[in-house]
């Protein structure tokens, strides 16, 4: 079996055997309780990495200059992908339209992108290509 994710002690999850003694040991005393507790209660935890959304470094930077530029609307992060004709250049403007229009798929994708940018996490990888 392969080396596992993580260990689970009493609900709280440790990236290693090491992690956790640093984290829960702060003197010589303890060193024992926490070999007891580490034989005991460690389980070891697996998991299977999910697969990752990626979006194109110029979509993401279209995306951007609307969100970042016209800041009265982007509550609402699907108003982005409607206005796309905010876009500084025409260019711009051909290349998003028909990247969006591809597929559903690229939809949903724009949206979870500013929806992260929005919450202020990484939803979706911003990708060169």
């Amino acid at each position: 079996m392969s080396e596992p994710n993580g260990y689970l002690i009493h609900g709280t999850a440790f990236s290693s055997k090491e992690a956790a003694f640093k984290a829960l040991v702060s003197n010589h005393e303890q060193e024992s309780w926490f070999q007891k507790i580490w034989d005991e209660d460690a389980q070891p935890y697996y998991f299977e990495s999910q697969p990752q959304l990626t979006i194109r470094k110029s979509i993401a930077e279209m995306l951007d200059f609307i969100y970042d530029n016209h800041f009265d609307f982007n509550d609402d992060v699907s108003w982005v992908i409607a206005n796309i004709d905010f876009l500084p250049t025409d260019e711009d403007y051909y290349n998003f339209d028909g990247w969006i229009n591809l597929s559903v798929d690229n939809h949903n994708l724009a949206l979870a992108y500013l929806a992260g940018k929005a919450l202020g996490v990484d939803l979706v990888k911003v990708v060169e290509g």
